[in-house]
């Protein structure tokens, strides 16, 4: 006769207890392996951060144009255009940069922010009412080149976040928070599918895109014709903005696109 366990008794029988056991254990290695694996399953965090609550002390030199940024010396940097580093620029919470830096286009300046970086990209959350000129500046006149038509597959993302304050900062799970840092002034970036290559998108004439022309590509999956450029120290990405259209079929119709310079 099998051995079964009766309620009221104190103890269940040894063979019924050592399955019981065996079970237990069984289902708990099952657990934890399905636990590691579902870890191992999650996308990566970017190798990026945000220094939020250290305030530091930056000097350069000011570029209002195309987008607020802040150019610093590079040590031991002798070239024009890559002895400094570009420094993107932004106001607190979900604003541009333009009205802080108003007065200042090209002038050697010393203000104070919140650093965030990511890979080749940095930026400066600036405390209002910090940048102070300095002496005369050297003057910089960076010609724009254009290095040729590329077409590109990747995505439209908010510099602020993807640049080190959120984490990813990237995808659509991150469209409504990007939808509002753009309108609100953070400078549009365009990340290539291959090897995460960063772009700050322009128009044409080099110029600022419109805070809201954007909104509605940002976090989806894109195919990109433009020109690219290079001012100084930045590659830029010129498109227009007229002709980007939805790709049907989301990332799939990406994928089947093509990428890569013409």
């Amino acid at each position: 006769m099998n051995e079964f366990y009766v309620g009221y008794l104190p103890k269940a029988p040894n063979a019924l207890r050592r399955f019981v056991r065996r079970l237990v254990f069984a289902l708990g290695l099952l657990l934890a392996a399905a636990a590691v694996l579902l870890v191992l399953a999650q996308m990566p965090f970017a190798n990026s951060w945000f220094e939020f609550g250290k305030v530091r002390e930056f000097e350069g030199i000011l570029d209002a144009k195309p987008y607020p940024s802040l150019l610093v010396p590079r040590p031991g940097g002798t070239a024009e255009g890559e002895g400094y580093s570009r420094y993107l620029l932004v106001a607190p919470g979900k604003h541009g940069a333009e009205e802080l830096v108003a007065g200042f286009d090209g002038a050697r300046v010393r203000l104070r922010g919140t650093l965030a970086y990511r890979e080749a990209g940095t930026m400066v959350e600036l405390v209002p009412g910090s940048i102070v000129t300095l002496q005369a500046a050297p003057e910089l006149q960076f010609a724009i080149l254009d290095l040729g038509p590329v077409t590109m597959r990747g995505e439209i993302v908010d510099s602020k976040c993807y640049l080190g304050v959120m984490n990813p900062g990237r995808g659509k799970v991150h469209r409504a928070c990007a939808a509002r840092c753009l309108s609100g002034g953070s400078p549009p970036l365009f990340i290539s599918d291959e090897g995460d290559e960063q772009f700050l998108l322009v128009n044409f004439d080099g110029s600022a895109i419109g805070r809201n022309a954007l909104l509605e590509f940002v976090g989806e999956p894109l195919v990109v014709s433009g020109e690219l450029l290079k001012k100084g120290p930045t590659r830029l990405l010129a498109i227009d903005v007229g002709s980007l259209r939805h790709l049907p079929g989301g990332s799939e119709a990406t994928a089947a696109a093509g990428h890569g310079p013409n």
